[in-house]
């Protein structure tokens, strides 16, 4: 039996983060994280959960999109369940869950009431558990915890949108049947959602979470058929500011399942250049393309990591709901 608890509005304008982790009526909205683990020998892992509420061409449902990348072998495992009528979904305040799929639990620690998270996903193919404690407040992006969605001067083509930036994971994983334990990692929790145009590819994204190992972060949102980005800097000291005077350049673009999408950039950001390359090929999870990048400094030395989330609307001939539709 699952559980959804309701709150007011459409979180524009936001009340406390508490009231809009909770579930909108009107608004198509996700509960995002994803992060990277490395055991002791260096190997290294990636891992995505995605709880996501839907509201298209009258349709509501909820889907779960869960994943797990083996970088030594490449390979990705996924979780992938579309749910009608919120059977078997919980969406409490300390709570999200679907069935025995996935279950992420949140209590109290000293930078907010949801600071210590406990996420466990399970497959036929894996099992990960993880532990996370946020070393830095949630953050509110862009213009006060409000992103326009690449549709200028349109207050329903909006989202509110917060994150824990900086988790520090430790956990375990099981990947068809071998154990790797003592995994220790940084993940980013993304809370997000809205009234705006889910299908129109005018919203579709470029989405940029840039992990520095100087504990920094940079949220980047990219929305090329407009030319409209936002973002916000998270400072090491968990203060923040928007970001919006950034310069980004997608250098190459692939073909993946007959859809093109970019695959690596150039960053001009405070001064700053970057690349951002993929440390893997990507996968397509349903509705978007995802994968995890180095990000190297002007020197070419590594200075962290990140996750990239594309939505195939952006750069093919079609909208963002044919995601839906592609062929297994």
């Amino acid at each position: 039996m699952g559980k959804i608890v309701y709150t007011e509005g459409t979180g524009i304008p936001h009340r406390l983060f508490e009231d809009e982790f909770l579930t909108h009526k009107r608004c198509s909205e996700w509960w995002y994280c994803t992060g990277y683990l490395q055991d002791e020998k260096g190997g290294m892992f990636g891992y995505q959960f995605t709880l996501g509420k839907i509201r298209i061409f009258g349709i509501k449902f909820h889907i779960l999109i869960c994943s797990v990348t083996d970088f030594q072998t490449g390979k990705h495992y996924n979780i992938q369940a579309p749910v009608f009528f919120g059977k078997g979904v919980t969406t409490t305040a300390d709570m999200l869950s679907l069935d025995k799929k996935a279950e992420f639990s949140f209590s109290p620690n000293e930078h907010s009431s949801k600071g210590h998270m406990s996420l466990h996903m399970e497959s036929d193919e894996f099992c990960l558990d993880v532990k996370m404690n946020a070393t830095k407040p949630p953050v509110w992006h862009c213009d006060d915890g409000v992103l326009q969605m690449g549709i200028l001067n349109d207050p329903k083509e909006r989202t509110y949108y917060y994150s824990f930036t900086n988790l520090a994971t430790t956990g375990k994983l099981v990947i068809l049947g071998k154990e790797r334990d003592n995994l220790t990692g940084k993940t980013w929790f993304d809370r997000q959602g809205g009234t705006y145009s889910l299908t129109d590819p005018r919203c579709g994204w470029e989405w940029f979470s840039l992990r520095f190992f100087d504990d920094t972060e940079t949220m980047l949102f990219a929305f090329p058929q407009n030319d409209y980005y936002d973002g916000t800097r998270i400072e090491a000291d968990g203060t923040y500011r928007r970001l919006n005077d950034y310069k980004l350049e997608a250098t190459e673009v692939i073909t993946f399942e007959g859809k093109k999408f970019s695959n690596r950039w150039n960053l001009a950001v405070n001064g700053r250049k970057y690349t951002i390359t993929p440390k893997a090929n990507g996968m397509f999870n349903v509705f978007f393309f995802e994968l995890l990048a180095e990000i190297k400094d002007e020197d070419g030395n590594l200075a962290g990591y990140g996750f990239v989330e594309l939505l195939p609307g952006v750069r093919n001939k079609n909208n963002n709901w044919d995601a839906f539709r592609r062929k297994k």
